[in-house]
This record gives structure tokens, C-alpha cells and sequence, in this order.
């Protein structure tokens, strides 16, 4: 992608010189090690595009390796030539012609792609595509084995910096659940108090871990309306089904002043841990997400209430740009996050920075987070080569909205490069205080 603008090219080129961090990542692990050329097409979110236009059934088939690859093609030929501008498919397109030299998907294309998969199981191969990518850190937000954590074995994908994962310490709903997130400690909780207890005791080892903050993401399972109900409340629900094992409350209707208590407990402890906490806001992965769930707006009485915690909030709030901008601009506990959104909508990236330049401190801006390995034929494995298109485009989404105020006389090339550097890492690196040079 570029434009036209007299400050484009020279701002590009500063783009992909800059080193990046990466601020949203699933890797629990390396990979993936292709196994025929499908995979290499579908990646992971391109193929949501795929069963947009096909079937969620036909989606599926195309995953099944059992079945030869030759056999799956005509689905995904039939579906290339309409999906083939999106934004994931970009990311297939940068993917090819890098490590491939093709440029388009044909059947031919793939037989040559078939005889050089890549092996991105290797640790120095998997490096080597982050240090030409420039990503030198990736916040990873897993779900690791808890136990490796609190012991320190446990092992980070290159770069990899964790995150403390958040969902299911407040999704509880029955006595084994409450047992299973507090099993690594060895104990057996019988009381609310003892459950937030030994929750921050769990946090404090990520912490000594290296973890530099906490993401959530329960948009997908619940509204981000979470008030803030008393203790009292909370404890009722908990100790219905603490009293009988056999018991398991609806979620999220049954287990709502419970799930957001927790939530507004677990906020105090990032607090008091003094680590920044990521939300999932915006556009959901998958088909049939009931995306008004994700509407940032909706937490704003939280924000308002957590004053001295701060948020990063994901995914550009995509398609809500307005209600972020107004967030990013009247919190000052808020920052805002284009993780993902890169490649969801390069276009509303591109349009969104330039109102987020006019309208929102430029401090509060990070650029770029790759968000692969939690979706796809492998979830969990690193995608280092689409993280590595990924970081291309968000170079160039940066460069090309930049030059386009350098050319309304709006900022100057030399502050259209101070913010580029902000945007894609200085930012980041003093938000999540990574010590980054």
C-alpha cells in the first residue's frame, strides 16, 4: 500500500526502518510447520473471510489436512477471487510473494508453494523472520500451564513477554471451577474471600514471572457493561453453588454480580501490581459475534470508576471509531491500540489515525499487534511469517495517514517521524514499561 503524497516514500522508508513492538500475540508456542499449500493460503483469519462467502461447513473442510490438498482446491478457488482484496488476504497476498515468489493463487501456484513450506518450528528460523520483521518485543497473552509460571519454567516463544490472562479468574460458575483456577497454588477454596485471595497470589507470580500486564477479552462470552455490585451480592452467588457441588449457575445471566465484582477486584489488584490492563474491544474472530457486546463505550463507567488504572483498548473499537476517539480523548487513563485492526480494515486504520492525530494526544497511540496464534489450522503457533506482513502493513498505514497531514500542512516531516516512532514503539515500550532501549 502507498500513496501519493510528496512525504510518502521518505516516511515509509523511516516506517520499516523502525523497530516495533509487538503489543498483542497467542504464541504459546513455535510454528506453524506447514503441511501442504492450503494451509499457507488460509493462514488463520483469512479464512473467516473464506466461510463468509462460502460455508462454515466448507470453511471447515478446507482445515481437514486428512483430506489431500488437491481435493480441497476447488473450494478455495472458488472463494480466492471473492475474498481476495480483503484485508486478511493481504496479509496471504505479502505471505506468498515473501517466502513463495508468487503472486497470485492459482492451482499451479500451490504445487510450487508444496515443495518449499516453510518450518517455523525451528527457533532460529522463527527469529530470524521477527528480527527482519523489526518486531523486537511481542506481548503474548496465552493460556499457560499456571503451575510453570509460579515455578519459572515455564517457556516464552522468542521475544515473548507475558500477559496475565483474565477471562476465566471471573467466568467461574460452580465449585470445580473455582478449584480449577486455583489448583496451581495447591489449595482448596471455600469462600469469595479465600477465591480473590489466592487470585492474587497467582497474579503476584505472573508478575515475578515477567509479566508486564493483564488482557481480557470476555466481549466474546458477555457485554462490556460491567457495574459494580457489593460484596454481598457477589457472595450469594458464590456460596449457591460452593453449597452444592453439583450446582452450576448460567453464565453470564446467572453469575452476572459475581463475574463483574471479580472484575472490578481483579482491576484493583492491577493497581496495586501497577500493570496496565488490555481489553478486547471492537471486532470479534469468527462468524455470528454480536459484535455490540465489544462497544468500548460501554466502558466507560468502569474507566471512570478505575481512574488511577490504565487501560489499552484493542482492536481500534472496530467499527466504532468514534465512541474510542472520544474515550482516548477525555481518559486519561485510556490509551488506544490498533492490534489486529491493521489488517481487519487497512483503510479505516488509515482514516482513524488521522482523526486520532487531530483529535487524541499522540502518546496515547499504539500503532501495531499482530494477533496471531489463537485462531486457525494451529491455534498457538507463532505465525512469525504473518506477523511479519502484518508489521509491513501497519508500517505503511502509519506512513501513508502521516503523510497525508504532512500534506494538509498539518504536522511536518520531522514530527510526522517523532510520531511514527511513538506510534509503533515508543509508546508501548513506556506504557507497558517494557525498558526497551
Amino acid at each position: 500500500m502507498k500513496n501519493h503524497t510528496k512525504s510518502y516514500e521518505q516516511l515509509a522508508a523511516y516506517c520499516h526502518a523502525l523497530p516495533v513492538v509487538d503489543c498483542h500475540d497467542h504464541s504459546t508456542r513455535l510454528g506453524p510447520k506447514y503441511a501442504d499449500p492450503i494451509q499457507v493460503v488460509i493462514g488463520e483469519y483469512f479464512l473467516t473471510d473464506i466461510g463468509s462467502v462460502t460455508s462454515e461447513d466448507e470453511a471447515k473442510t478446507l482445515l481437514d489436512a486428512s483430506i489431500p490438498w488437491q481435493d480441497r482446491w476447488p473450494i478455495l478457488e472458488k472463494a480466492w477471487p471473492l475474498t481476495c482484496h480483503t484485508g486478511f488476504a493481504q496479509i496471504t497476498r505479502r505471505v506468498l510473494k515473501k517466502f513463495y515468489d508468487e503472486e497470485e493463487v492459482t492451482f499451479a501456484a500451490l504445487q510450487r508453494i508444496n515443495e518449499r513450506l516453510l518450518d517455523l518450528d525451528d527457533w532460529e528460523a522463527f527469529d530470524s523472520i521477527l528480527e527482519e520483521a523489526g518486531i523486537v518485543v511481542r506481548l503474548e497473552d496465552v493460556w499457560p500451564d499456571v503451575s510453570q509460571i509460579l515455578d519459572g519454567t515455564y517457556q516464552l516463544t522468542p521475544r515473548g513477554r507475558l500477559v496475565i490472562p483474565l477471562p476465566a479468574y471471573h467466568r467461574i460458575n460452580n465449585y470445580q471451577s473455582v478449584q480449577d483456577m486455583v489448583a496451581p497454588l495447591t489449595v482448596t477454596v471455600t469462600t469469595l474471600d479465600q477465591y480473590v485471595e489466592a487470585c492474587y497470589e497467582i497474579f503476584k507470580g505472573f508478575k515475578t514471572f515477567g509479566a508486564v500486564a493483564f488482557k481480557d477479552q470476555s466481549a466474546y462470552f458477555r457485554p462490556l457493561d460491567y457495574g459494580n455490585p457489593t460484596r454481598a451480592e457477589a457472595e450469594e452467588i458464590f456460596n449457591w453453588f460452593m453449597a452444592d457441588p453439583t450446582r452450576s449457575a448460567a453464565y453470564p445471566t446467572g453469575t452476572r454480580a459475581l463475574d463483574d465484582y471479580l472484575f472490578n477486584a481483579f482491576l484493583r489488584m492491577a493497581r496495586e501490581l501497577e500493570l496496565p490492563v488490555q481489553i478486547h474491544t471492537g471486532h470479534m474472530a469468527g462468524l455470528y459475534g454480536d459484535v455490540t457486546n465489544a462497544n468500548a463505550i460501554k466502558l466507560a463507567p468502569l474507566l471512570m470508576l478505575h481512574r488511577d488504572v490504565r487501560f489499552d483498548l484493542f482492536h481500534a473499537n472496530w467499527p466504532y471509531s468514534g465512541e474510542l476517539l472520544y474515550l482516548g480523548k477525555a481518559y486519561p487513563n485510556v490509551a488506544l491500540n490498533f492490534c489486529w485492526t491493521n489488517v481487519i480494515d487497512p483503510v479505516y486504520c488509515q482514516d482513524l489515525f488521522r482523526q486520532a492525530l487531530a483529535s487524541v494526544p499522540h502518546s496515547k497511540i499504539h500503532a501495531f499487534g499482530s494477533d496471531f496464534g489463537g485462531f486457525g489450522f494451529e491455534p498457538g503457533g507463532g505465525y512469525a511469517d504473518r506477523a511479519w506482513a502484518h508489521a509491513q502493513m501497519a508500517r505503511e498505514n502509519v506512513a501513508i495517514a502521516l503523510s497525508d497531514m504532512v500534506e494538509m500542512g498539518y504536522i511536518n516531516v520531522d514530527q510526522a517521524q517523532e510520531i511514527a516512532r511513538d506510534w509503533l514503539y515508543d509508546n508501548p515500550n513506556r506504557f507497558y514499561r517494557l525498558g526497551l532501549k
